[in-house]
């Protein structure tokens, strides 16, 4: 039998997942920049009265540190063009600066400067900002998404933000830390109604942060698709996914189903919880992972869901 990402991506098409996300990310790259930034800045503070963000790690903001403290020194309109220069993906020092963090580190930053403006060291919005109706309806549109969606929102608004210079970017990332795990994920992993070694492995390597051997267990040209993304193909393209973006999760699986081919292939479906260092064991993102396993046990294909309720944790009837 003959694979590719294009079939791949069909199996258990049933999966719900929550369309109005990419929506939400839609109007919020429309806004303009000061809407953008003020976006943030609200849902910032609404946020907070229910979830609260993880501080981040000493490591992890000695990278954002010294951009941090030279926003702090600058006059508020100073404060305010740095900011809309990161917004509009600038070419500028500091954007690039920003650009060459990592995911983990670009939140960081966030978060410290969402803190700064909390003590009143950086200007939250502009002198006489009124808030649009763009912005309203963008923010209660977030405010309709469960806790786990909102951070997929707010998340990918931050990361897109800055200069990236793709292979000046590699470099710099290559040399952050790993995210230091404030409690162990679990190690012994177990899921209900799937035994697939390739699945079980994944799981634990990934819950390790042994990203090495989470990638070994793809096929040479396997792929990956993130929430809301395009697959990610080659074990080295994956890798660096892993390096860049997959570092301190928990993923909690609960239950599966498995769909063994004439082939000897097999199409498996899990639900489960995964949980972010960001926000720990406050929050958990309700996810689906569509494995597609070559008759020889390799990962050809996953493809990893937000789940639009927690009712799909349940919703594993064949497709």
């Amino acid at each position: 039998m003959t694979y590719t990402i294009e079939s791949a991506q069909s199996i258990f098409s049933n999966t719900q997942i929550p369309s109005q996300i990419p929506a939400i990310i839609a109007l919020f790259d429309q806004l303009s920049v000061d809407d953008r930034l003020a976006l943030l800045w609200y849902a910032y503070t609404e946020m907070g009265k229910t979830i609260t963000p993880a501080a981040p790690g000493a490591a992890r903001l000695q990278f954002a540190e010294r951009l941090l403290n030279e926003i702090k020194q600058m006059p508020n309109e100073g404060q305010m063009q740095v900011m809309r220069e990161l917004a509009l993906r600038s070419d500028t020092p500091i954007s690039r600066t920003y650009g060459y963090f990592s995911v983990n580190t670009k939140l960081a930053f966030w978060y410290e400067l969402g803190e700064l403006m909390k003590q009143g060291l950086v200007t939250p919005v502009p002198t006489g900002y009124q808030m649009s109706p763009g912005v309203e309806v963008v923010l209660e549109a977030i405010k309709k998404l469960d806790a786990g969606q909102q951070i997929t929102v707010l998340r990918n608004a931050v990361v897109d933000m800055g200069y990236d210079s793709d292979a000046a970017s590699s470099e710099n990332r290559a040399a952050e830390p790993m995210f230091k795990r404030a409690v162990p994920a679990p190690s012994k992993i177990t899921i209900a109604g799937v035994m697939e070694p390739a699945v079980l492995n994944y799981v634990e390597a990934m819950n390790a942060d042994n990203f090495k051997a989470a990638v070994e267990l793809f096929t040479s040209d396997g792929a990956l698709q993130p929430p809301f993304q395009k697959p990610i193909v080659g074990r080295e393209a994956i890798a660096k996914y892993m390096q860049e973006e997959a570092q301190g999760l928990n993923m909690m699986p609960q239950q599966g189903i498995c769909e063994t081919k004439a082939d000897g292939s097999k199409q498996i479906k899990v639900t489960g919880v995964v949980q972010t260092p960001w926000f720990g064991v406050n929050v958990g993102m309700n996810i689906a992972w569509r494995f597609l396993i070559n008759p020889q046990g390799k990962i050809f294909f996953v493809a990893i869901d937000m789940l639009a309720s927690p009712q799909e944790l349940l919703n594993l009837r064949p497709r």
